[in-house]
């Protein structure tokens, strides 16, 4: 999570106010909410404000198994950074 914190951060520290970042995530360890968490965590160090505007996920041909949670293993997210 640190090195999703880290290099999101620099990311946003690229973009001029309104940009957008399309970040992404295949770890069946992290979770939407945590990505999520992660993403804030990332814009408060980074001095700036993200708003999720979408989130993608794992298409059809890679279905979640209802018994294991880690199955949902692709997410992203895509943000204006302010």
């Amino acid at each position: 999570m640190r090195a999703y914190k880290d290099l999101n951060r620099l990311a946003m520290n690229l973009l001029s106010p309104g940009g957008r970042l399309a970040t992404f995530s295949c770890s069946g360890l992290v979770s939407q909410a945590e990505f999520a968490t992660m993403l804030g965590w990332a814009a408060v160090d980074a001095g700036r404000e993200a708003r999720i505007v979408e989130w993608l996920g794992q298409p059809f041909d890679h279905p979640m198994l209802a018994t294991v949670p880690e199955s949902a293993y692709l997410k992203g997210a895509i943000c204006r950074i302010e």
